[in-house]
Order: structure tokens, then sequence, then C-alpha cells
């Protein structure tokens, strides 16, 4: 369980902040400062604002002495699950997706190659330049975040 005074502190300390350095950016007196980390007075609305964007974290999380940090709210962790199932399910779905258009890219190369048509042998190096690069592209991207 952590009070707002010692979140204050716990965020200035991990950004190598003195206290004079805080109260610069929030436009405060060094006093109030140490006023909020030793717990005798509490920031007013506007200032709890300015910390959780300067500490992006969010108000919820600075307020509630429950929460011991941002990943704790349910639901930013009900959200954050979310996404990363459905990221996980649309870069599944592009990987099938790419694959099967440079199959298809190159069946469509093999079969224009083979054929009589003067137009095949003018479209077969970039037809095939094409479905290679999206191949490549695709697997960039299905692995980047792996």
């Amino acid at each position: 369980m952590m009070k707002l005074q010692d979140k204050i502190i716990e965020h200035r300390k991990a950004n190598g902040w003195s206290q004079e350095d805080l109260a610069d950016k929030l436009n405060v007196s060094r006093q109030a400062i140490s006023r909020w980390e030793n717990g005798s007075a509490l920031p007013d609305a506007q200032n709890i604002l300015q910390i959780s964007k300067l500490f992006h974290v969010t108000t919820d999380y600075l307020l509630n002495d429950e929460y011991d940090s941002d990943g704790d709210l349910p639901a930013v962790k009900t959200a954050t699950e979310e996404t990363e199932a459905l990221f996980l399910k649309k870069r599944h779905w592009h990987l099938v997706a790419g694959i099967s258009v440079s199959i298809a890219s190159l069946c469509w190369i093999i079969a224009m190659a083979y054929s009589t048509h003067d137009a095949a042998t003018a479209l077969f190096g970039f037809c095939f330049a094409v479905s290679a690069l999206n191949a490549v592209m695709q697997f960039v991207l299905y692995f980047r975040k792996r």
C-alpha cells in the first residue's frame, strides 16, 4: 500500500530529480514538494494533473493508496490484456494473408512465364519483385514484436 507522498518520492527519485527540480517543473516552491513528500500537505487538483503527466501515470494511481503501480488499476489490466490478445490475433492473420498473396502472385507469375504473351515477360520481373517484397514485409511485421 503506497501513499501519494511515497509515490511522489519514488517517481521523483526514479527520474533523478531533486525536490528543487520537481518544484521547477511544476512551478511550485521546493517547500511545497517537501510538504507533499512528508505528508503534511496535499497537492491541489491542478498539481495532481501536472504530476500525473510529468510521471506518465494516471491520477487514479496517484490518488488511490491501494495501487502500487499504474498497472494495478483494474481497467488498465483488462484493456492491456485485451489489446495484446487482439494484436496477436491480427498479426497472425496478417502473416497468413501475406503468405497467401505471395503464393498466389508466384503462381500467377509462373503461369504467365510459360505463356506465349509478350506482356508476360515484361510483367514477370515486376510481379516477382512485388510478391517477394510483400513476403519479406509480412515476415518482418510478424516477427518484429516477438
